[in-house]
């Protein structure tokens, strides 16, 4: 069940980030397609505003 207040970002990917700072959090992944996510891909934080806080979603590094 998704709270009704995330219905808006429906349908989204969930998936657990290992931060270089030991930390695992589970988190959205955004920005791409969910066929192109992978293990161990190299991702971001971006945040997303909503109302009045903002959350932290990741997206995968852009290669240049």
């Amino acid at each position: 069940m998704v709270e009704p207040k995330f219905t808006d970002e429906l349908p989204y990917t969930i998936a657990y980030v290992d931060l270089e700072e030991g930390i695992r959090m589970m988190t959205r992944i955004v920005d791409c397609k969910p066929e192109d996510i992978s293990i161990d891909m190299e991702v971001e934080v971006v945040f997303h505003e909503r109302s009045n806080f903002f959350l932290p979603y990741f997206r995968p590094v852009s290669k240049k």
